[in-house]
């Protein structure tokens, strides 16, 4: 059973660094955490150690609910009036992809959370988090999408979090980290483009800095406000802002900590 395990991890690091290419590195963090980065050195795409708590999917295989339930793993709730005709489904794309779909109905939308609180910004405990995603019409939505805690309505009504926000309106980013209801928030933290795919990612380097990139590019740095006494899971929350569905793409998702 050994070798298999080994076996398995082998090949798993095998196929990441087929993926990144020249592009993949790694380093330790806290010493018995070997964690792999891509392109830029915040941006870990995988890790091994027993301090490592992780969380990747690229959707290459999407389980959907029946008739628009929970697809496993996830709780998805549908928001306001219409809401019940929002859906998650798979995408058609061969690189895999979950596609969640609003209803037609202004303010019309649903959130989806990944089940279970498995992640803590505490101290000597670094993380990564970030998210491959397009929005069909950006300046006709409201988007919420990051770490927080789990909510039944996350725009405007999250207490703890880490997370990006755009607006109806705007399709520009604010980011926010936030404790107990007091937010510290970096109002011009990227800018969405419609149906174009961006990566948004922030870090926690496990003592007194968040820091968020915006497709690559530093945008915001927080040491205040930090949710550090609460445990976090992914969300996402998508609102139309107009008389028509609307879409949220993602690609991928990853978050990674080492303890």
């Amino acid at each position: 059973m050994r070798k298999i395990v080994v076996l398995s991890l082998a090949l798993m690091l095998v196929m990441t660094a087929v993926a990144y290419g020249q592009d993949l590195h790694s380093t330790w963090v806290n010493s018995k955490n070997l964690v792999y980065y891509s392109t830029y050195d915040y941006r870990w795409v995988f890790a091994i150690g027993e301090g490592v708590r992780m969380y990747s999917n690229d959707f290459t295989t999407v389980l959907v609910g029946a008739d628009n339930a929970d697809p496993p793993g996830w709780t998805m709730v549908p928001l306001v009036g219409d809401a019940g005709d929002a859906t998650v489904t798979a995408g058609t794309d061969s690189a895999g992809a979950m596609i969640l779909t609003t209803d037609d109905t202004e303010n019309d939308g649903l959130n989806i959370y990944l089940n279970g609180e498995s992640f803590l910004l505490t101290l000597n405990a670094p993380l990564y988090f970030g998210v491959r995603l397009a929005v069909s019409d950006a300046d006709a939505v409201d988007l919420f999408v990051g770490l927080c805690i789990t909510d039944a309505e996350m725009w405007g009504g999250i207490t703890d979090g880490v997370y990006f926000e755009s607006a109806d309106a705007t399709a520009v980013c604010t980011f926010v980290t936030e404790i107990n209801s007091t937010e510290t928030s970096d109002t011009s933290a990227g800018t969405l483009t419609d149906g174009a795919y961006h990566i948004l990612e922030f870090t926690w380097d496990g003592a007194t800095y968040v820091k968020a990139y915006f497709d690559g590019t530093l945008v915001a740095t927080s040491s205040t406000n930090i949710p550090t006494d609460e445990a976090l899971t992914f969300a996402l929350e998508l609102l139309t802002g107009e008389g028509n569905t609307n879409t949220v793409t993602i690609d991928w998702i990853r978050v990674i900590q080492c303890r």
